[in-house]
């Protein structure tokens, strides 16, 4: 809507006309009298003969005491008066001075031309946003997770000690004994193995603020803290079985056969059967993929629709943190883990100085070691082809 300059002026002509109504009359009869009295000098100095400088000197204190009546009327006129009130005359003022010129400018608007609604036209800030959960918020590594592979064994304390034979297991062994004289003697020798069970731990700090304003955070702490710790587990696992495991002999250039040789290399070792082969996604695809003629796999190598793989019984698992180019072989019997304190999950206001800084600690953590307790009871091997 356009406010033009002479609404303006309408808008300002009641106050300004009350007050010229008001203080006109006087005025005009101060100018009256001043003139008479100015008249009535001039006719008396021509009879007392005045120089001009005795008539001028007279003129001008009459004329200052008329400015002085006129002044004291419009004070008395405007006694009372606002701020706003004297600022609206002195724009009538202004807009009666400057009229014409002021109205060969362009019309200004109190508000913007009329048209059409659009977000970036008649919209300052933002526009309401809507909230929408994300179900993939990261990468989901640790699957399987060898936490729940192998057996747990509570312990009471971070000190565990297990016995472990020797091999070979001793001196002397078995045989027929001959009539009068003594039967064969053997001795065995253990190995008392200590483990430090230690804290698989870590913690996140987050300042309430961001916990209030982000709906979403704190189930996303949990459930990363969950997946940080199961991946920290299954590098530690990995590690553990690697390190005394033993090493395959094979000379065949494929994956599922090397696997075949793993097995019957295991079994001849006499420490279980073994009932897992923790391996890549490569060597998972290799077994799927194996063509030594036609596509064909060896025997005993059971593949299901879903693309789940058996190798005479012993299941294929693919895992994102085997390390690059190798399998296991294992039996999973052969190994435990000592829980002193299983995986929790807490947080607290009042570490450090979070309660003065408004923040949250939050911790995961679980007391957990994993045992050998036959370390060859893993048999490792390169994936071929």
């Amino acid at each position: 809507m356009s406010l033009e300059i002479k609404d303006i002026q309408d808008a300002l002509n009641p106050m300004v006309a009350g007050v010229k109504s008001e203080i006109s009359g006087e005025l005009k009869a101060i100018n009256e009298k001043h003139a008479a009295e100015v008249a009535q000098l001039n006719e008396d100095a021509k009879k007392k003969g005045q120089t001009l400088e005795e008539l001028k000197s007279q003129v001008d204190a009459m004329s200052a005491k008329a400015n002085a009546l006129k002044a004291n009327v419009e004070a008395e006129a405007t006694n009372g008066w606002t701020r706003s009130d004297f600022i609206g005359k002195a724009v009538h003022d202004i807009v009666a001075e400057n009229f014409d010129k002021i109205k060969a400018e362009q019309a200004f608007n109190v508000t913007k031309t009329v048209g059409n609604m659009t977000l970036s036209s008649s919209l300052t800030g933002t526009s309401q946003i809507s909230y929408v959960p994300n179900s993939q918020m990261r990468s989901i590594q640790s699957n399987p997770r060898l936490y729940e592979l192998f057996r747990i064994i509570p312990t009471a304390t971070g000190n565990v000690t297990f016995p472990r034979g020797n091999d070979p297991v001793g001196e002397g062994s078995f045989g027929a004994q001959t009539e009068g004289n003594a039967k064969a003697q053997i001795d065995y020798d253990v190995t008392m193995v200590n483990v430090a069970v230690p804290f698989i731990a870590a913690y996140a700090k987050v300042s309430r603020q961001m916990l209030q304003d982000l709906p979403f955070l704190q189930a996303y702490l949990s459930q990363s803290l969950v997946e940080d710790f199961n991946q920290a587990v299954n590098v530690r696992f990995l590690n553990t079985i690697a390190s005394g495991s033993t090493a395959l002999s094979s000379a065949e250039t494929y994956t599922s056969t090397k696997m075949v040789d793993g097995i019957a290399q295991h079994a001849a070792l006499g420490l279980g059967n073994a009932n897992l082969i923790l391996t890549t996604h490569k060597a998972w695809a290799d077994v799927l993929k194996t063509k030594p003629s036609d596509f064909s796999v060896p025997g005993g190598t059971v593949i299901a629709p879903d693309g789940s793989v058996r190798v005479a019984g012993i299941a294929v698992v693919p895992h994102i943190q085997v390390t690059t180019g190798r399998f296991y072989v294992l039996n999973t019997d052969a190994f435990a883990i000592a829980q002193a304190s299983g995986f929790t999950v807490r947080s607290t206001e009042t570490d450090s100085d979070d309660f003065i800084k408004n923040l949250v600690t939050y911790r995961g953590e679980a007391r957990i070691e994993l045992l050998s307790f036959q370390p060859k009871a893993a048999v490792y091997g390169t994936i071929g082809s």
